[in-house]
């Protein structure tokens, strides 16, 4: 990363408009679904104006013109003047891409935005905006200057910095009781006019936010007049750079309504002391601290202005009962220094402290969750450490273990305590790393959308289990499986809007993703209502292009996996879509690098589901170690139901072959680990041999054979993929407490292969 400050402050608002635009995106889903909930519209709008925003900061012109017009359209449909039809929100997600390729593009993370397709949907939201002939956009200049007209404020006996002008008298202050009730801000004002007061609080800089992009968008409502009042500084010797002494206050011409005044502090309302008032009034209410800063030394009546100043004032209710009741005398009294911050009585300079706050302008505010931006890299390094720590405990326990020195000694009594300690350490930094697919899932709405818009067919797409948990490494590997396996699901699997009318299906088709938890892994399930897979057809393109022979006898599922082959494709023409023959052979490809495995369901007539199985972590694996034919395995812990002593009487033969265990009046299959695993030929002695029941991720049980076990243990996971290579039955391998590597089971996989064939015994050996 560069060193340059401003790059990394504008690296550190795309990471931003990556969230706001994720928010953007599953909001606009929210209303597509039929909610008209204002606050949705309202979370669009914020999100739509904060990437506006920051990019008027960094200068990214195109980017500023498209947002002022999203934005422009999401303010009429927060207002309630413009309904939130569906055609709209069509529109919308359409303009949410455009905007999202415009982020893109400014970040250098993608190509320009084609200028014929921005103007395009420009022309229509203007012509949502507007209800008719959309005007034609005109650019709003980016202005560096903001028409500063610096001019000290007359503080009466406070003496003036020398060499700066004195400001005219104010308007005087008109009486309170002769004001009519405040009119609907939306109204604009008789003034053409407001007069803005503005004090900045030190938070609103610690949150990234800037004066003179503020004015800057008032400067867009109408022609302003700014002047500065420093005379808050400090003296250098008592100044804090983290403080925050400057009043603004600006003039405004124009007919700007109040709304749109108060929309430009939408978002630092909170982080300021803020009073609007129309031109030719005198304002109506002033910053709190204003007020304690110019009457330092009132005594008693310093007290209460501050109060009053700083008090929460309900002015509209105020005015209204005021007008009511002219009479009402004592009003005026606790508002005057709230309505006349710049000509306070005259005083007499001194230290003396100001008047202290009420209570609730010092009560904290209800704690939010504060987080960091910490690089991936540093995470990474982390967790390498945090696996060496576990390695180098495992074998610290095993040298103390092979020392003859019991568990109760005072070494055995730390080594425990060491073993929980790394063990919670562990668990923290796997939280840290841990993530919901929802980041992914996000993504995939858009897909769907171009996709249909392709294909020409009708495609809903509904997402559950966003919240799934699962390592940060494995999300970013997870984004280009799901997005072949969308595109074949549309592509492929859904059938046009006529052939599903003809066969009694809605002419809209449902593609569903869907993310959750079973048995220590993540499943991913991609399934549509489609045609399903058209098996014959499947197998005349297979043996057309010799990938199988013409006489072979395959099952529905060897059927089914025949898509993953290299080079194999259905489509009769190659599109942007599909007809090369690399989709799903990426698919499998990238699954199995991530210790993954991919399945199929397909129901002709009635549509397919893939379902992707995936380790929930890379880095650390909680495991029983087992011993078969003299190596030493790992099987995931939990897969593992319970284990036993098998007796003789339980085992039973099918067809006098297949082996199977009498488990709890049920019989599950017998899996010889070691014979399936090639270590040995000849099948394992059930006399002094363990069972271990597992259950497979389809809910299926099996008994696994073993010599014996070793012990529970945490271990850390190596890739042997991308060390050696793919090995049928093995998920990963590890590296014991004696230096040994040992394999990890992948107990589905090893289920399999006792029912078709057993793995090549060279690429076994040679990976353990």
């Amino acid at each position: 990363m560069s060193d340059d400050p401003f790059e990394a402050i504008k690296a550190t608002f795309f990471q931003e408009c990556e969230e706001l635009l994720a928010d953007l995106e599953g909001n606009l889903l929210t209303l597509e679904s039929g909610s008209t909930d204002i606050e949705v519209i309202n979370a669009v709008f914020r999100a739509v104006h904060s990437v506006k925003g920051g990019a008027g900061a960094f200068g990214l012109e195109a980017l500023v013109r498209f947002a002022h017009v999203f934005e422009t359209l999401m303010d009429e449909l927060r207002s309630g003047r413009k309904p939130c039809d569906e055609p709209t929100v069509k529109t919308l997600l359409r303009a949410a891409d455009v905007l999202a390729d415009h982020v893109a593009a400014a970040r250098g993370a993608g190509p320009a935005v084609d200028p014929a397709r921005s103007a395009g949907l420009v022309a229509e939201l203007e012509m949502l905006t507007h209800g008719g002939a959309a005007p034609v956009a005109t650019a709003e200049p980016e202005e560096d200057d903001f028409g500063f007209t610096p001019v000290a404020m007359d503080l009466g006996a406070f003496e003036a910095p020398d060499g700066l002008p004195d400001l005219p008298d104010l308007p005087p202050l008109p009486d309170l009781a002769a004001l009519a009730p405040l009119s609907d801000l939306s109204a604009p004002s008789a003034s053409q006019g407001w007069r803005v007061v503005f004090r900045p609080h030190p938070r609103l800089y610690a949150s990234a936010n800037e004066t003179g992009l503020l004015l800057r968008e008032l400067g867009r409502l109408g022609p302003t007049r700014v002047q500065l009042d420093d005379s808050g500084v400090p003296l250098l010797d008592a100044l804090e750079p983290t403080d925050s002494h400057l009043i603004w206050t600006i003039e405004l011409d124009g007919d700007a309504s109040e709304a749109e005044v108060r929309e430009v502090f939408d978002f630092v309302e909170m982080d300021c002391d803020l009073s609007i008032t129309p031109l030719g009034d005198a304002p109506v209410e002033a910053a709190p601290v204003a007020a304690e800063e110019v009457a330092p030394d009132l005594g008693d009546d310093a007290s209460a202005l501050a109060r009053a100043a700083s008090s929460e004032l309900d002015i509209a209710a105020l005015l209204a009962s005021v007008g009511a009741a002219p009479t009402a005398a004592p009003a005026p009294v606790a508002v005057t220094p709230a309505v006349e911050p710049v000509a306070p009585p005259p005083v007499k300079p001194a230290p003396a402290p100001a008047a202290p706050a009420p209570a609730q302008a010092t009560a904290p505010a209800a704690a939010a969750p504060v987080t960091i931006r910490v690089d991936l890299e540093r995470v990474d390094r982390l967790i390498n450490a945090v696996g060496e720590l576990v390695i180098q405990q495992a074998m610290l326990a095993q040298r103390v273990t092979e020392s003859g020195l019991t568990r109760s000694s005072d070494i055995g009594l730390g080594l425990e305590d060491l073993e929980l300690l790394t063990r919670e350490i562990q668990d923290s930094v796997m939280a840290i790393r841990a993530q919901p697919v929802k980041s992914v899932f996000q993504r995939m709405p858009r897909l769907v959308r171009e996709a249909a818009e392709a294909t020409g067919k009708k495609v809903k797409l509904v997402t559950s289990g966003e919240d799934t948990e699962v390592d940060k490494t494995v999300i970013e590997r997870l984004s280009d499986p799901i997005t072949h396996m969308l595109r074949n699901a549309i592509d492929h699997g859904l059938e046009g809007p006529e052939e599903r009318l003809a066969a009694g299906k809605p002419a809209e088709g449902t593609v569903r993703l869907a993310a959750l938890h079973r048995s220590g892994r993540i499943v991913i399930e991609i399934s549509d209502d489609g045609k399903g897979i058209n098996r014959p057809r499947v197998k005349g393109i297979a043996v057309e292009r010799g990938l199988i022979a013409e006489d072979a006898i395959l099952s529905d599922d060897e059927i089914d996996n025949l898509i993953f082959l290299p080079g194999f494709s259905t489509a009769t023409e190659v599109s942007d879509l599909s007809g090369r023959g690399v989709g799903m052979d990426v698919v499998r490809r990238s699954i199995q690098s991530l210790g993954g495995r991919i399945s199929i369901s397909s129901v002709p007539g009635r549509g397919s589901t893939f379902t992707l199985s995936l380790p929930l972590t890379l880095a650390v694996l909680d495991g029983m170690v087992v011993g078969a034919g003299e190596q030493t395995l790992v099987a995931p812990l939990a897969a593992i139901v319970e284990s036993l002593t098998p007796n003789e009487a339980d085992i039973h033969y099918v067809g006098g072959v297949d082996p199977v265990l009498r488990f709890r009046e049920a019989f599950v299959p017998l899996v010889d680990v070691a014979q399936v695993m090639g270590f040995r030929d000849d099948p394992t002695a059930l006399k002094g041999g363990v069972v271990m029941i597992v259950e497979t991720e389809s809910g299926q049980r099996a008994a696994l054979l073993v010599d014996a076990i070793h012990g529970q243990r945490q271990v850390v996971i190596k890739s042997l993929e991308s060390n050696y290579r793919h090995v049928e039955g093995v998920a990963a391998a590890t590296i014991l407490g004696d230096g040994r590597v040992a394999l990890i089971l992948d107990i589905d996989a090893l289920v399999t292969a006792k029912r078709s064939r057993t793995p090549s015994r060279s690429d076994l050996q040679m990976a353990s």
